[in-house]
């Protein structure tokens, strides 16, 4: 678990992780976690989906008010509803930026 949440976790409020890569969620630990497999970075649903939305934040917080064991998940069942891969990622990323009007980040490792 992070520090941060270990540090909220530790002064008596309770967190939840919600994700869409199970594999690294996994590996995190956190105290409570809910799932959806959803692409990355759309964990609560498509954008202007407010139903959706509103759903997915019900049951992370609904989840986060019953779980009862330390790294206990949750996978949430709802579907995209569209094949999704890294090409769909990059061109909704490239389309968001466009709509906010913002450049790009130059993602480079550092030396």
């Amino acid at each position: 678990m992070g520090l941060i949440a270990r540090g909220v976790e530790d002064a008596g409020i309770p967190t939840v992780y919600l994700g869409s890569c199970l594999d690294m969620m996994k590996q995190l630990m956190a105290p409570r976690m809910v799932f959806l497999d959803f692409p990355l970075g759309r964990q609560c649903g498509k954008p202007n989906n407010r139903e959706l939305q509103m759903n997915i934040l019900k049951d992370t917080l609904n989840f986060l008010e019953t779980a009862s064991e330390p790294g206990q998940m949750l996978e949430l069942t709802y579907e995209w509803g569209e094949p999704f891969d890294w090409e769909s990622y990059r061109r909704d990323v490239d389309q968001m930026i466009e709509e906010e009007g913002i450049p790009p980040q130059d993602w480079k490792p550092k030396s």
